[in-house]
């Protein structure tokens, strides 16, 4: 009776904090979206900038959970158990990113140079690519993204759900069999959206690994807030009776992993055309290296790079939950300045530019987007119990 007592207390403690989790976030959506909505009123042009940047840091980690999410049921890696549910509901809200994108769907025009007929007409680059830098066809696109992306996540939930009603083992072979071919549409729609809706902001501009650097941000950024959910649910059951410093570990190791991989593409992107050196392709890094955009490059280098990479590489400082969701928390800021960096320059290439809704627009986005999340993880068992690879993570986690 005592235990019953202790579970029933712990799962009360859960559904308490994501309620009032929930709560805050949508109060902080709500009053942000009613300042947004003032500042739209006032200076449009910065409206849809601040817009389209808050969009995309919140969108990548919906993308990065759902990546997440394919690759956990391709290689059934240990560790996934422990996250699963969280980035499940992280997946789960590419509906709601698919109805938020509405607003940058109607400013297109204040968004991207191809969609003004003067400018098109004016470059002989934008005017090669106007087959495929059209207004029409990028609606098209944009709606195969998501279609593609919800279609995906809600199958894959659904089915891990309908298994911790029926035990069906089929279900694990369902998913497992499908996670390949969604995970390499996956890394396709992502880069072609990675073109669509920040490349092309700068339409004379191309590189060829500028979409495998989102994917890494995305995936790094999903890692990053898993880290941080865990430390807030982690002492409830029944996750509580699951975690063991071994899955932190290899969470750490996978922080550490994504990091390297990230800071590989960036690197490689910079070296290549600072080695080419051709105006068609320097102009882009020479808007970000302008007084001030140049700082927040150097910020990243210092804190998206060499200060995870050297803590992370400590094996304590990756087996205590506590501080591995610090250094969670802060890639998440940093990849949050990582969209800043990639974004606002393309409106401001000549000095550095910042609005208030450049914090008030994430916070309109983000209020809504945890809000969704946290009701995901609300309606289901953070635990996937009848899961067959589940008992193998628990004899995974009994060695620690």
């Amino acid at each position: 009776l005592d235990r019953a007592i202790e579970e029933m207390s712990t799962t009360d403690q859960a559904h308490s904090i994501l309620d009032s989790l929930q709560r805050r976030a949508l109060q902080v959506g709500v009053a942000a979206a009613v300042l947004l909505a003032v500042g739209a009123a006032t200076s449009t042009e910065a409206f849809y900038h601040s817009y389209l940047f808050g969009y995309i840091f919140w969108l990548s980690i919906a993308l990065g959970c759902f990546g997440i999410l394919m690759l956990h049921h391709l290689v059934s890696g240990q560790w996934g158990h422990a996250i699963q549910r969280i980035v499940e509901a992280g997946a789960r809200t590419l509906p709601l990113m698919a109805l938020l994108f509405v607003p940058i769907a109607l400013g297109l025009g204040h968004l991207y140079p191809w969609s003004q007929a003067d400018h098109a007409a004016a470059s002989e680059v934008i005017a090669k690519k106007s087959s495929y830098l059209n207004v029409p066809f990028f609606l098209i696109r944009a709606f195969c993204y998501f279609a593609f992306w919800s279609a995906a996540a809600y199958f894959m939930t659904v089915w891990s759900r309908r298994q911790d009603e029926n035990g069906d083992p089929r279900l694990t072979k369902t998913m497992k069999g499908v996670a390949a071919p969604f995970l390499i549409a996956y890394v396709l729609t992502a880069t072609f959206a990675s073109v669509d809706w920040m490349m092309s902001l700068e339409p004379e501009w191309y590189s060829t690994i500028y979409g495998m650097m989102i994917i890494t941000g995305q995936a790094l950024s999903a890692f990053a807030f898993s880290v941080i959910g865990l430390r807030l649910l982690g002492s409830s059951k029944p996750l509580s009776d699951v975690l063991t410093t071994r899955h932190f570990h290899h969470l750490g190791n996978l922080l550490l992993a994504f990091t390297i991989l990230w800071a590989y593409m960036a690197f490689s992107q910079y070296l290549i055309i600072w080695s080419g050196n051709l105006p068609e392709e320097n102009f882009w890094y020479i808007h970000r290296l302008n007084p001030g955009w140049s700082s927040i490059g150097l910020l990243l280098v210092i804190g998206h790079f060499f200060i995870p990479f050297l803590v992370l590489l400590s094996r304590r400082a990756k087996r205590v939950l506590r501080s591995l969701s610090w250094i969670a928390a802060g890639l998440l800021v940093m990849h949050f300045v990582d969209c800043f960096w990639l974004i606002k320059p393309a409106f401001s290439p000549g000095a550095f530019s910042f609005s208030w809704m450049d914090i008030v627009a994430p916070a309109a986005v983000g209020g809504f987007w945890l809000s969704y999340v946290i009701r995901q993880l609300r309606s289901h068992a953070l635990v996937a119990l009848n899961d067959p690879r589940f008992t193998g993570a628990l004899e995974h986690g009994s060695h620690a």
